[in-house]
């Protein structure tokens, strides 16, 4: 008895590109990383591939550097006004080091949307992004020490350097949330890499292999 031949079973993911079988979507219903546009795929705004509170703190990163940079134009116009007896250099120096805070910010959003926190080795992803805020908040708090000899600066000053630090405090909760937690430790390259596992020492080496006989017709020597 013979049966009829089945259709071909439907593959419920699609076909990938070449006509094989595609994996199944991402996680979060988002294009694969490194396919989708420059804002999202660098945490500025929402990536539909990232758990909401992950792009939140990415998003919150980029406040952060946002407003360093305000710092940096505000001190500018600061020291192009300001009296020939104040001292703006004071101003501009703070200022361009808060722009390498800023750096620093976006480069802790990289590490974050690359998947690439398993680079410092830590078995929780967390603890380098603890260390990077703890930083990014210290040093914040200087934003409030400067230019308060002119009004306006320091008015500014002072709100900037609250956005920053409410920045750093919500980052700091967000990596309580169990969803930040599970998404980043879910990740691969958050990972640590396993140490390089060569021969114990004392491992016993093969011996060597019994002397070959001479092919034959090879002249030996007497």
């Amino acid at each position: 008895m013979t049966y009829p031949p089945q259709p071909p079973e439907s593959n419920p993911y699609g076909a990938a590109p070449g006509g094989g079988p595609a994996g199944p979507p991402p996680q979060y219903g988002g294009p694969p990383q490194g396919q989708g546009d420059f804002a999202a795929e660098w945490g500025i705004k929402e990536n539909p591939g990232r758990p909401k509170k992950v792009n939140q703190f990415t998003q919150l990163l980029w406040v952060y550097a946002a407003a360093t940079v305000l710092v940096f134009v505000f001190s500018l116009i600061a020291s192009a006004t300001a009296p020939w007896w104040f001292g703006t250099g004071f101003l501009v120096g703070g200022a361009v080091f808060g722009l390498i805070l800023g750096a620093f910010a976006v480069a802790i959003a990289w590490f974050v949307t690359k998947d690439k926190l398993g680079t410092f080795g830590a078995a929780d992803p967390r603890v380098p992004l603890y260390i990077g805020l703890g930083i990014l908040g210290f040093f914040s708090l200087g934003g409030f020490f400067g230019g308060w000899g002119l009004g306006w600066y320091a008015a500014l000053g002072t709100l900037l350097g609250l956005a920053k630090l409410g920045a750093v405090g919500a980052g700091f909760y967000l990596l309580f949330q169990p969803e930040v937690e599970q998404y980043l430790k879910s990740r691969p390259g958050n990972q640590p890499k396993p140490p390089h596992q060569g021969p114990p020492p004392g491992y016993p080496q093969q011996p060597p292999g019994p002397p070959q006989a001479p092919p034959p017709g090879y002249p030996t020597e007497r």
